[in-house]
């Protein structure tokens, strides 16, 4: 038994380590509690956001080697921050004609005064072997003069001339020159959305390299651009924060944020001239089985549209114009298709989890949905392309091996029990289709293995018409997990997204040969780009 005084003592020595306990267990859940009150790492509590490239040297006769370790941004305080992912090892001829993402991270608002660069060490190599190099004493800094402003996105662009950077014979002192964004000529560039970097890179055709990045929400995927000449814009879907983000091509900056009211999840989104003065944006919500359809002129909510389970990809007839000059229609195709286009507009819609393609029939007067046309696919119908030349649309379904094929003309005719036939035997796995009707072609995109596909399609012989395979006339093999391609204008390259390499492919049509990898940011997925 114990003594009164020894309980006495036993109870207070519990209660000041109850206390003690309880003091440190507030503050692990304080410090629990800001991290779950802002939902946020520290780095992405900032608004603005920097992005720092390599850009290598056009030609070189030098080869030289170094250990790049880190590239910090310094700001007017003092203050220093990591820009660099992880160390990288550059080799002046590994990187001639190249460029190369170093690094981007978010950074608080505020005037940056300079770079430094941390090397290791470094090396040449010429024809009597190869020697090490001396590195300057005090370092490697970049001046530069920049002033951060909230949801600003900062490109910055180092250009390194290998033949100018070995000094007195030993010593490194690579010349670098900064260089931030610059104007460009906006029917050269090609926009690209980058899920993991909440941003979209902007990709000059000509150079075959990154001249600017662009700050928009949480998750951006669909992308699609106005080509109105009075109206350019460039829109995008952000699946994690419920918004169309609407950028300025002249300026690339984010001019309005368009919040999506009537659905969740947004993932694609397409844009369709509906009369002279009216353009409408149609946004296919994921999460809530819907498409939001947008006054671009107002940017406006004005409606929604059920359509069917886990609406993936979406895509509009295009100008009745551009039937000019077809082959592939008859006389009585094209009058009824002029007929029906003086009065409606069909949008297409891949419902991924219900096997199924939405039509949604647009009243192009009231900017209303007057009827949804539902045709039963393939498995997972993931991405889809309209030849509005042969008046097919081409549906890929990612988890059989049949391409479907709607027939326009058979929609418009009301013929909805025979609109959809199939090429047989393309294999599974598509998550890409786009027809190339020029010469006669269909390219589809393959996620496992990497690669595109080439069919030839015989004149006058229609999909329906064939029950095995169109003849393959060649494989591309492209990058790790691509989600997305498209041919450029003047039909002589196309471009690849690599979802699981972060790049942009860069291939030759003709030759089917790579010609460039340009860097993109985390887990790309969409791209676009606007035409002449």
């Amino acid at each position: 038994m114990f003594s009164i005084q020894e309980i006495k003592t036993m109870k207070r020595e519990i209660n000041i380590l109850f206390w003690i306990v309880f003091f440190f267990l507030s503050l692990w859940f304080a410090g629990c509690a800001s991290v779950a009150e802002t939902g946020k790492a520290p780095d992405e509590q900032y608004k603005s956001q920097i992005t720092l490239f390599l850009n290598g040297p056009e030609r070189t006769s030098e080869n030289i080697t170094f250990d790049l370790n880190a590239v910090n941004i310094v700001a007017e305080d003092g203050t220093s921050r990591e820009v660099m992912a992880k160390p990288l090892n550059v080799n002046s001829l590994d990187v001639t004609g190249r460029q190369i993402l170093l690094g981007e991270r978010f950074i608080p608002e505020g005037r940056y005064r300079k770079i430094e660069i941390v090397v290791k060490k470094a090396s040449v190599t010429r024809k009597n072997g190869s020697a090490d190099l001396a590195l300057p004493p005090e370092g490697i800094e970049l001046p530069i003069d920049i002033n951060v402003h909230p949801r600003q996105s900062i490109s910055l662009f180092l250009s390194w001339s290998p033949d100018s950077s070995v000094s007195e014979g030993y010593l490194f002192k690579p010349l670098l020159i900064v260089k931030q964004e610059m104007p460009e000529l906006r029917t050269l560039l090609v926009y690209v959305t980058n899920e993991g970097s909440g941003n979209v890179y902007v990709i000059n055709r000509q150079l075959g390299e990154v001249v600017g990045t662009v700050l928009v929400g949480k998750s951006p995927r669909g992308i699609a651009v106005n080509p109105r000449k009075e109206r350019l814009k460039v829109y995008v879907a952000n699946s994690g924060s419920n918004s169309i983000s609407v950028i300025d091509p002249n300026t690339n900056t984010v001019e309005s944020e368009i919040p999506v009211r009537f659905g969740k999840e947004p993932e694609a989104i397409a844009v369709a001239r509906v009369s002279h003065e009216k353009d409408l944006i149609f946004v296919a919500n994921f999460g809530s089985n819907n498409v939001s359809i947008i006054d671009a002129s107002t940017l406006q909510e004005i409606d929604k549209v059920a359509v069917g389970d886990g609406p993936v990809a979406i895509a509009s007839d295009p100008p009745f114009e551009s039937l000019s000059g077809t082959r592939f229609l008859s006389n009585s195709e094209i009058n009824a298709l002029r007929n029906y286009r003086e009065r409606y507009l069909n949008v297409y819609v891949a419902n991924k989890n219900s096997k199924s393609v939405s039509v949604l029939k647009i009243d192009v007067q009231s900017m209303r949905c007057e009827e949804v046309i539902p045709f039963e696919v393939q498995w997972e119908p993931i991405s889809l392309s309209v030849d509005y030349l042969r008046g097919k649309v081409y549906v890929a379904n990612n988890s059989f091996d049949d391409l479907s094929v709607i027939s326009i003309p058979a929609i418009v005719r009301g013929n909805t029990a025979g609109a959809v036939s199939a090429i047989k035997n393309v294999g599974p796995s598509v998550i890409g289709v786009f027809s190339d009707p020029d010469f006669e072609r269909i390219y589809l995109l393959k996620e496992m293995p990497g690669e595109i596909v080439v069919l030839r399609l015989s004149e006058g012989v229609t999909p329906a018409a064939q029950p095995v395979m169109p003849p393959v006339m060649g494989i591309i093999p492209v990058g790790i997990s691509p989600r997305a391609f498209m041919l450029d204008p003047e039909g002589r390259k196309i471009y690849v997204v690599n979802r699981g390499e972060n790049s942009v492919m860069v291939i030759d049509k003709t030759t089917r040969q790579r010609v460039r990898v340009i860097p993109a940011g985390k887990r790309p997925y969409g791209l676009d780009l606007f035409t002449r």
